[in-house]
């Protein structure tokens, strides 16, 4: 009887423990009494982690490309710009008609395979005529040369344009010689390219 009165004390004290108070078994080793230190990170600043990354702009991305794919930080070999594999290109004939004292620009989009033909059929629409001088000619490699063909539009506004948007008309001066303008066309394609690569990382 004394055997069953026990069980049925200890059983009522277990009943009364909340489910809070009941006991956990202990097997980090560390004392019920110590207090539990927290470590707090350190987190770098925003703007030395700005400054650690590398800018990425057209002339440094094949180089963080390639770190990345290739896991190499040696620097690529030298490319040919002649064999590069391009899809697309814009391109102008550039002529000048000297009696009127102006500088015409043709422009126009064609592949790499297609590239002679479309120069040739260009030419063909000019060749002929005695107020016309072919000059020279432009061409940039890119990877949408549609969306550079509208930047060209928008930075060359102030120019006379046909209604199809594909020749333009300059005063002959120093700013709208053939230098100039493959100039600002190729720093406008740089900075397409850019625009691409900033896509891509974001």
């Amino acid at each position: 009887m004394e055997f069953e009165t026990n069980n049925s004390a200890s059983s009522t004290t277990i009943d009364k423990i909340e489910p809070s108070q009941a006991p956990v078994l202990n097997i980090s080793g560390r004392r019920e009494d110590t207090p539990r230190i927290w470590e707090i990170k350190k987190t770098a600043d925003a703007t030395d982690r700005r400054q650690a990354h590398p800018k990425i702009n057209a002339m440094t991305f094949p180089a963080i490309l390639r770190g990345i794919l290739l896991k190499c930080s040696s620097p690529p070999p030298p490319i040919d710009p002649y064999n590069v594999d391009y899809t697309q290109s814009l391109c102008f004939l550039c002529l000048k008609k000297p009696l009127e004292r102006k500088r015409l620009y043709h422009m126009f989009l064609s592949t790499p395979t297609a590239l002679g033909k479309d120069y040739n059929q260009v030419n063909s629409m000019y060749s002929n005529r005695a107020d016309f001088k072919i000059v020279n000619q432009i061409t940039v490699n890119t990877f949408c040369a549609r969306s550079l063909y509208r930047r060209v539009q928008k930075h060359f506004s102030d120019a006379v344009w046909n209604k199809k948007g594909n020749v333009f008309e300059m005063e002959m001066i120093a700013d709208t010689d053939v230098w100039a303008i493959s100039h600002d066309v190729y720093e406008m394609h740089n900075k397409e390219m850019e625009k691409l690569v900033n896509y891509i990382n974001n």
